[in-house]
């Protein structure tokens, strides 16, 4: 992992009550590199956003990162004894939530709030430039008119226009990683698509690295040049999007693509039989396996995987 602007290994996330608990991330490891863009895809419950927003420490009260090591331009941040994963949120590392409305403080104007970010994680940022910053870069966000929105409070806005300002919350510090946990997804499609655009072009002005969390697989394979296809808590493939997307391996992530509508217009969906496994702590095995025609009864104790290429895998049942 050389070279990453942010990396986690064998990163594992488990409930802190041990009675029924369960693991709902298991041995992943990821890397992106400077100026990437990587997505993150999978079905829901996958683990897509438990895994980005333990990268950051942002967890949910029930769940701890058990065990794993965490890096940020080669530095620990996480593992072995180190914990600083509070210290990166919002200066290293920015995140744009899927709701927008509950990223921002009902009761707070948008100028308090952004500029409150920009003093808080720009080291010598006075108010005034704060303020200036927070104006500059809503104008950016494609917003007509920044002082009119500095003014106003949430619910006065549409939900692209918290996006906006959310995305704007983000990048105020610059960070080297901004990830985007499903942030088109309670937008209209053209609100979407405009979304999608200014994440895009954010990251190609700045050089910041994104890491966009969808379900979306034709929009992710749109926006990002790595994709990483998640099953089971785990990372099943991951390459270019277009080798995952044009020749997929593995078996989940040839189904997941016959599953998706418009993925081959002559041919209607497939839906993948079966539900995802309930990812208990003491699980083994291949998470795949009720809904994998090449399954055998040794999968139910390993995960018959053969590399192809960097954390790129087939089965090897098919072989």
């Amino acid at each position: 992992m050389t070279g990453a602007v942010l990396s986690a290994r064998n990163l594992r996330v488990e409930t802190r009550e041990r009675h029924n608990g369960v693991a709902p991330v298991r041995r992943v490891d990821l890397e992106v590199m400077p100026g990437d863009r990587l997505g993150i895809i999978g079905e829901s419950g996958s683990g897509k956003t438990t895994a980005v927003r333990a990268l950051i420490g942002s967890l949910a009260k029930n769940l701890t990162v058990s065990s794993g090591t965490i890096d940020l331009n080669g530095e620990p941040i996480f593992g072995d004894g180190v914990d600083r994963l509070r210290t990166i949120r919002g200066r290293s590392v920015g995140m744009v939530f899927q709701a927008p409305r509950a990223t921002l403080n009902p009761v707070r104007t948008i100028r308090s709030q952004l500029s409150e970010m920009a003093r808080t994680h720009v080291p010598g940022m006075t108010k005034a430039a704060a303020v200036e910053r927070a104006r500059e870069l809503l104008s950016r966000m494609g917003l007509a008119d920044p002082d009119r929105v500095l003014k106003s409070f949430p619910h006065e806005l549409s939900g692209g226009m918290c996006q906006r300002v959310a995305i704007a919350m983000a990048v105020i510090a610059e960070p080297d990683v901004l990830i985007a946990d499903e942030a088109t997804s309670a937008l209209d499609v053209t609100t979407q698509a405009e979304v999608v655009k200014l994440l895009s072009e954010v990251c190609e002005q700045t050089g910041t690295a994104l890491i966009f969390v969808t379900h979306d697989l034709l929009l992710a394979g749109d926006v990002c040049s790595h994709l990483a296809v998640m099953y089971g808590g785990q990372i099943v493939e991951q390459g270019t999007s277009a080798a995952v997307l044009g020749a997929p391996a593995h078996p989940y992530t040839r189904a997941l693509l016959a599953a998706t509508p418009g993925w081959r217009p002559d041919v209607p969906p497939v839906g993948i039989p079966g539900i995802p496994p309930r990812l208990n702590l003491d699980f083994v095995g291949c998470g795949f396996r009720d809904r994998c025609t090449f399954a055998q009864d040794a999968c139910a104790h390993e995960v018959p995987q053969r590399e192809l290429e960097h954390q790129r895998y087939t089965c090897v049942r098919e072989a």
